[in-house]
């Protein structure tokens, strides 16, 4: 039994507020993760019902982004489930490197990429791929609802024990200490490869043309035709030979299925089909 009072039509007054006066569709989420997330809030505040806070929102705008960062998936390190990134760099990256022309940009994106570990791990690896040659720059942008774990993505600054995964002589090459070791920063040269910027998948003007998308741990969260629009936008935002990369948790099923036809299935690791 939950500690809250609830009405139905109180939740979907609140989401449709949330939607006219900041552009973020909570339809698109399960709803038990969205209760979940709002109960967090509505503890946090001493709160009993969806009709309260819709009115703590009035009196205090600087919620909205309170409630937005609980809805970021922020559980997050350098190298998460490390098989996939060991065949990313062996297998993807090659393939990449092959496609291209000389000075053409790879470009890649990470769709809701929390406090950026992702974004700054794929963009070492390409760094450590192409080496000294730079036949390839690359670009490696990131996405995510939370302005503030946005922020501090372009901060650039972890605690040690988010770069467990990381070998050594990356961590050594690629960061400055700080704080006796207790926190580090990403150098310039992988800073200024990447780019971030705040957005929701359902609403915001997505990147194009690119060679891969990295979407992991996100759409389990999401209602199923949340989940195909995102697919199609995907297909849409990627090259003819382009990759979808999903959490391990995460498969691709109906309809979406005939848009991307599993690589590596293991890593889930998929290639956009050219004929749908």
């Amino acid at each position: 039994m939950s500690e809250f009072s609830y009405a139905e039509e109180d939740l979907q007054m609140l989401v449709e507020k949330i939607l006219n006066q900041r552009g973020v569709d909570l339809h698109q989420y399960k709803e038990n993760f969205l209760r979940r997330r709002l109960d967090i809030r509505l503890r946090a505040r001493r709160l009993q019902d969806y009709s309260q806070y819709s009115s703590l929102l009035d009196e205090d705008p600087s919620e909205y982004s309170i409630f937005f960062e609980t809805l970021s998936i922020n559980v997050t390190k350098f190298l998460r489930d490390k098989d996939v990134f060991d065949t990313f760099y062996k297998h993807i990256i090659p393939k990449l490197m092959e496609g291209k022309q000389n000075h053409e940009d790879i470009r890649i994106w990470s769709a809701g990429c929390a406090s950026g570990e992702e974004v700054y791990s794929i963009a070492i690896l390409l760094h450590e791929a192409l080496g000294d040659s730079k036949l390839n720059a690359f670009n490696v942008i990131g996405t995510d609802i939370s302005p503030k774990a946005i922020q501090a993505a372009k901060n650039g600054r972890y605690k040690a024990e988010t770069l467990q995964n990381l070998p050594r002589v990356l961590l050594i090459k690629y960061f400055e200490s700080l704080q006796d070791r207790k926190q580090y920063e990403v150098c310039n040269e992988i800073r200024d490869s990447v780019s971030f910027s705040v957005g929701d998948l359902s609403r915001s003007v997505t990147p194009a043309n690119l060679d891969v998308i990295f979407c992991r741990n996100m759409l389990m969260y999401l209602e199923s035709e949340a989940q195909h629009q995102i697919f199609a936008t995907f297909y849409h935002s990627l090259k003819k030979t382009g990759y979808l990369v999903l959490g391990k948790a995460e498969t691709i099923i109906g309809k979406p299925a005939g848009l991307f036809e599993p690589l590596m299935s293991k890593e889930r690791i998929y290639r956009k089909r050219n004929e749908p």
